[in-house]
């Protein structure tokens, strides 16, 4: 392998990037021949407006911004919405994670390729990422809503804002290389996901507290106006800590661009290109500090979750070690199989346990239903608060069932060579979930009980019969899209996704479905004045979805069987 002091052509590194870019496109093109292919691109198409609609509205608000400060010649206070902009980038780069790729690029250091060619393919594989798009047009936006104030300041604050926009993708870029490096521990992994879960609540919680939608609804004109006094007395506060922190922020990246705006508009081009090399210079750090994380990438370090968490420990006795080969080899028994189940649901609690990126989005949706309950079932006492809380509590649970052995890795196999039923194996799954559903129910309906009233013994009997016909068919869809469309997940990279395009927009489209059963049930109670209807149609509909799942359950020997080599093939993969 040719050393870094080896002297390359342009044309050899011209020849080097066209082949990746053409593996890369190759491998994209043959993902559609696979099985399910179709259904996952399908799935991205519907998911596509959804994305737009959360970033165009940003770039618009920006753009607006942009225009009224500099229409009102305060083009200082564009620092607030590239300061805002930036946060917003970051707060999609952890809920969406980096963009996965074709094949893991690091793979490229077996061949021939130079450490900056390096560098510059595994910069450019995580650039197209909604976050860094949505970077992208902001700033545009930015900039094009001072140029519509003033068109002179427009081509100074393209420049500027393009500079902008180029650091906050490579603080991105920079940041998730070194997550990424830290996350290949689990106890990192463990004060991250706890880190990023503060962060998310937090801005939840701001979110509910000061905006004015959320806190003036059914309010007199007395309480209207004291609260207006209170959020003029916050602002004004708010505005003293800004002028506090101002010295600390402006030699930061949107100061300095929104000082750069100012000082053109005041006729000192001069000093505003200064304040824009020096933003700039924060790219080139970025860059640099990114190119020092994967040169060691180049250079071989490598860590492996599974080869961190491998231990040696041998049975405790010899009688523990035939009792536990006794029970593999008769699993055919009632005593037997009871056991093996009980044995991989404690070995899958344990992986749950250990996967904080799981538990993460368990939890978070029980802490914004706690929010949601103080800040509007307290003060208006809905009855339909306890069964919409407990739909939104179960879209933590339900993408977790359509990829059960996306943590097994390599180890899937040993399922098929053990004398283990698959059978066995998604009851211990299935119940591992339904433990994390009764869970997540359970405190919901406590955190209702506290913040605002006991629900109704009529509908917590119905809340129950729809959770557990909910669980049911989603389990009973999530064991087959398990093995047809298995997703491999990686604990110590940030772009790993819990579940396939497609099984994510079921489990969607199925919590939906379902929900909207049940609403129809509520509300034509309601419409009726009767109260006798919900808990016999939805107990039918708990029965009907057991069938369903232990039919499913019957066949999933031999459709695991039949599909092996698509799971090996996935979960297998380096």
């Amino acid at each position: 392998m040719p050393t870094e002091s080896t002297t390359w052509s342009a044309a050899q590194v011209s020849a080097q990037y066209r082949a990746v870019a053409w593996l890369r496109w190759r491998i994209f093109l043959n993902n559609f021949r696979r099985k399910g292919s179709t259904g996952d691109l399908v799935a991205r198409i519907l998911i596509i407006p959804f994305a737009i609609v959360v970033i165009i509205g940003p770039t618009f608000g920006a753009g607006f911004g942009s225009w009224y400060f500099a229409h009102h010649n305060h083009l200082e206070h564009i620092a607030w919405i590239l300061w805002a902009a930036f946060c917003f980038c970051q707060f999609l780069n952890i809920q969406l994670g980096q963009p996965g790729t074709t094949f893991d690029p690091t793979q490229l250091i077996r061949f021939p390729l130079r450490v900056s060619s390096y560098v510059s393919i595994r910069l450019f594989f995580g650039l197209l990422s909604p976050a860094n798009f949505a970077a992208l047009l902001i700033s545009i936006a930015v900039a094009v809503g001072v140029g519509i104030a003033s068109s002179n300041l427009f081509p100074i604050a393209l420049l500027a804002l393009l500079v902008f926009a180029a650091t906050n993708i490579l603080f991105s870029r920079m940041a998730f290389a070194w997550i990424d490096r830290w996350l290949s521990t689990r106890r990192a992994r463990e004060i991250f996901t706890g880190f990023i879960f503060i962060i998310s609540i937090g801005i939840q919680w701001l979110n509910f507290t000061f905006n004015p939608a959320y806190n003036h609804h059914g309010k007199g004109s007395v309480a209207k106006a004291a609260d207006a006094a209170a959020a003029q007395q916050n602002l004004n506060h708010a505005n003293n800590l800004y002028h506090y922190i101002e010295s600390w922020l402006a030699p930061l990246p949107p100061n300095l661009t929104a000082n750069a705006l100012a000082l053109a508009h005041n006729g000192r081009i001069l000093l505003g290109l200064a304040a824009i090399f020096g933003c700039l210079l924060y790219a080139i750090v970025f860059y640099a500090i990114f190119s020092w994380r994967t040169h060691t990438e180049y250079r071989g370090e490598n860590f492996s979750d599974q080869a961190n968490a491998v231990t040696t420990t041998a049975p405790r006795s010899a009688a523990h070690a035939t009792a536990f080969t006794g029970t593999l080899q008769q699993p055919t028994t009632t005593a037997g199989r009871s056991n093996l189940v009980s044995i991989l649901l404690s070995k899958e609690l344990l992986l749950i346990r250990r996967n904080t990126g799981l538990l993460y989005g368990v939890i978070f949706p029980i802490v914004f239903v706690l929010i949601f309950s103080i800040k509007f079932v307290a003060r208006t006492h809905a009855p339909w608060a306890f069964p919409a809380s407990v739909i939104y509590a179960m879209m933590g649970i339900s993408p977790l069932c359509y990829n059960v052995f996306g943590l097994e890795g390599t180890g899937v196999q040993f399922y098929f060579m053990s004398p283990t039923s698959m059978r066995d194996v998604f009851v211990a799954k299935n119940i591992g979930s339904a433990i994390l559903a009764a869970i997540d129910f359970v405190i919901v309906y406590g955190v209702i009980c506290v913040s605002a009233s006991v629900p109704s013994p009529h509908l917590t009997i119905a809340s129950v019969l729809w959770a557990v016909a909910t669980v049911l068919i989603t389990m009973t869809i999530g064991n087959r899209r398990s093995i047809s469309a298995a997703k491999k997940i990686e604990p110590g990279r940030s772009a790993s996704k819990q579940a396939s395009p497609l099984s994510g927009l079921i489990s969607f489209l199925v919590l939906v479905i379902s929900g909207g059963f049940g609403a129809l049930l509520y509300f034509a109670e309601v419409w009726r004045g009767i109260n006798w209807l919900m808990i016999p149609a939805l107990a039918a509909y708990a029965i009907i979805a057991f069938f369903f799942y232990r039919s499913g359950l019957n066949t999933i020997d031999k459709f695991a069987f039949a599909n092996r080599e698509q799971l090996f093939a996935e979960l297998c993969k380096q």
